[in-house]
């Protein structure tokens, strides 16, 4: 702006550019008329971009948090889950591909991510979960270095280098499949030149064939980037993380936008680009976190709960899920439903049975030790037998039209946890049980 109105000062000669005393200058381009403008934007060009330079390479932002006063952040208090506390005491003296550790950012009196602690061993996959606004995008950015954590909010380091105080090197070693295509009207195997270029590939022919073998875009290789499909597009935003082989990727949403079949392609693709990798996945679909993630994390400003996905299961939502639609729905009589809710009391003392009976279905729950009123239900085979069995025998006496019995999904391990603190994620929590109740739609047991 201060160059633009120095321009039009000039342009109007009110600083006299073209006069020489009170004559017309002679020399227009002299020092004095117009040289001396042009000599001061070439010398602002140079200044500036040494300026960028030094901001880009992080120098200055490690200079200027040393003399802000940032108020330091307070944690949440709260007692850390079991596995947190491990992933803390590990991550400290680990050597793994991405270390978090103690990672806080503020934006004013707004805490975005709060104390957020994990590790990423080569060769893993690590799912962070969350609900809309809990601070995955901020971890995400922070890692990246695009912005840098609040005063004493702790370190990041990829491969063991530290991005606040290293961030171009820190950043070779980082692949990035954000969540939103944005190509170029190029083709594939252009695209990949050019970031094999702007990465400083040594041999950028052979990584970009490389690349394209591993995604599985041979047969596009020629095609414009604008024509794919859209997963042929999501590969090739993972093809261009890929570039120069970065030992640590982060994939925020790598199948957002792709139907079943194409996901599951894609699922192929980042089990096969695994090994030797620290792959960070952010995701809202528990269905690929299950199926990709060796541990997942859900967060909420702060972790949550940490572990294997089987594990969050055992530890988070050890209990079997039934859903009961009556041959009366959608026009069921409360009475109907009366009898049924005592039924269930009655057969299982420690049943959690949903408030809401939407129409004529009812949904409850029975934790896997739970006693029977005839057996015990035990083990993950044995215990949907059993209650098919017993839902079987009561089917036509209790009026019931359908019914499905399954184990713990990690969806319903998400919204269990999520529940407990007090997180509100209403959005989800409604497409949750939309998606939920559509299974009753069809005849499941």
């Amino acid at each position: 702006m201060g160059s633009l109105i120095r321009t039009l000062f000039l342009a109007l000669n009110i600083f006299s550019t073209t006069c020489d005393g009170k004559q017309i200058a002679s020399n227009p381009g002299g020092i004095l008329q117009y040289g001396g403008p042009i000599l001061y934007l070439i010398i602002q060009v140079f200044v500036l971009f040494g300026i960028l330079l030094w901001y880009d390479s992080g120098s200055v932002l490690a200079w200027y948090r040393r003399i802000r006063k940032y108020p330091t952040p307070q944690g949440s208090g709260m007692a850390a889950d079991e596995e947190i506390a491990e992933e803390l005491a590990r991550v400290s003296s680990s050597n793994d591909g991405l270390r978090v550790l103690n990672l806080t950012k503020s934006f004013g009196p707004v805490t975005a991510v709060d104390n957020l602690t994990y590790g990423i061993r080569r060769g893993e996959v690590f799912a962070l979960l969350g609900p809309n606004g809990a601070g995955k995008s901020t971890t995400i950015s922070l890692i990246r270095g695009d912005i840098q954590p609040s005063k004493n909010g702790g370190n990041i380091f990829v491969e063991n280098i530290e991005i606040n105080k290293h961030r171009a090197q820190a950043r070779s070693h980082l692949g990035v499949c954000p969540q939103y295509d944005a190509m170029d009207q190029m083709t594939v195997v252009e695209h990949l030149q050019f970031y094999a270029r702007v990465r400083g590939v040594p041999d950028v022919e052979h990584n970009v064939r490389e690349v394209i073998r591993a995604v599985g875009l041979e047969s596009f290789s020629s095609r414009m980037a604008a024509k794919l499909s859209g997963g042929n597009k999501r590969k090739l935003s993972l093809g261009i993380a890929l570039i120069g082989n970065p030992t640590v990727l982060l994939l925020d949403e790598p199948s957002s936008g792709m139907d079943a079949a194409a996901k599951r392609v894609m699922w192929k693709t980042l089990a096969a680009v695994v090994p030797g990798r620290s792959l960070l996945l952010t995701t809202h679909s528990m269905e690929e976190a299950d199926a990709l993630a060796d541990r997942a994390g859900i967060m909420a400003k702060r972790m949550l709960a940490m572990g294997t996905p089987d594990g969050l299961r055992q530890k988070h939502g050890d209990a079997y899920y039934i859903h009961l639609v009556m041959k009366s729905a959608p026009h069921t009589a409360p009475e109907e439903i009366r009898v049924v809710k005592a039924w269930i009391l009655k057969q299982f003392p420690q049943a959690d049975i949903e408030d809401q009976t939407y129409h004529g279905q009812i949904r409850f729950s029975v934790p896997k030790t739970a006693r029977g009123e005839d057996e015990e239900i035990r083990g993950e085979k044995d215990g949907v037998g059993s209650l098919i069995m017993i839902l079987e025998d009561r089917r036509e006496e209790l009026g019931l039209e359908h019914y499905s019995v399954s184990p713990t999904t990690l969806d319903q391990v998400f919204l269990t946890i999520v529940q407990k603190h007090n997180v509100e994620e209403e959005g989800y929590s409604k497409s949750a049980k939309k998606k939920w109740f559509g299974l009753f739609s069809k005849k499941q047991k």
